[in-house]
């Protein structure tokens, strides 16, 4: 496929002005496509936006992902953090990038380019592992409950995986694995720990250091870690201000 014939004939494609070979296309004010070359003139990253756009801090991220195209292209991982990102007025402190099988841009519409694509946007360093497997990269990625990938004023999303049990509330995860779930959730349900035998929350994160928090009658709130098996103890406002930090 010649890349640069198919990404400037899309429709509405425009040579983009932050960065040569790219190309921006926006089919309607709250949209924006932005895809560039990368170093070896076969592939293509891509940046898409819903909401605020920012053509500088677009231009960054398809750059730094240009300047590391090898390393891009020779890591078997779906989601693939690039350290080493900032842009003037935001937190970003990564340029991830998502490999083909990792998002669906174009898939419907042109498998080929699909496949010589790899999706962009920024991130912070927290919220990778580095481990996600393929259908945890594109659930990251591609579905609205994940990082939000389009967003470019977004707040940050740390890496979770968490299984838990309430025989209280009844709530509880599914099978023995930990799967991916979101802060606040974690948050909640260790507050809903409180006096309830045998409840439990394990919860792991981006460096994965995996912790198992239980309720323990007079001791209060119990972390052990997993597997190390250290144990300590906390109250409520402990407990959760552990865990917060513990993600960051």
């Amino acid at each position: 496929m010649d890349l640069t014939a198919t990404l400037s004939g899309l429709p509405g494609a425009e040579a983009f002005p932050e960065l040569p070979e790219a190309w921006h296309w926006s089919p309607n004010p709250r949209f924006h496509f932005v895809s560039a070359l990368a170093a070896d003139g076969k592939h293509a990253f891509q940046v898409t936006t819903l909401g605020p756009y920012d053509a500088e801090l677009v231009g960054r991220l398809l750059a730094h992902a240009r300047a590391h195209t090898d390393q891009v292209l020779g890591d078997p991982r779906p989601l693939i953090p690039l350290s080493g990102f900032t842009a003037a007025g935001y937190g970003f402190d990564t340029a991830a990038v998502a490999a083909p099988r990792a998002h669906t841009f174009h898939a419907r519409d042109n498998a080929t380019l699909h496949a010589l694509t790899y999706a962009v946007f920024p991130g912070w360093h927290f919220e990778f592992s580095g481990t996600e497997t393929d259908e945890e990269a594109l659930s990251q990625v591609a579905h609205p409950q994940g990082l939000r990938v389009t967003s470019l004023d977004r707040a940050p999303s740390p890496f979770l995986k968490m299984r838990f049990d309430n025989p209280r509330t009844g709530a509880g995860s599914n099978g023995p694995d930990r799967g991916l779930a979101k802060a606040d959730v974690l948050l909640r349900e260790l507050a809903l720990l409180d006096g309830i035998e045998g409840a439990f929350v394990e919860f792991e994160n981006h460096r994965g250091e995996v912790w198992r928090a239980e309720w323990s009658g007079a001791s209060g709130f119990v972390l052990t870690d997993v597997p190390g098996g250290g144990r300590r103890e906390f109250d409520r406002d402990g407990l959760l201000n552990f865990a917060q930090s513990a993600l960051s």
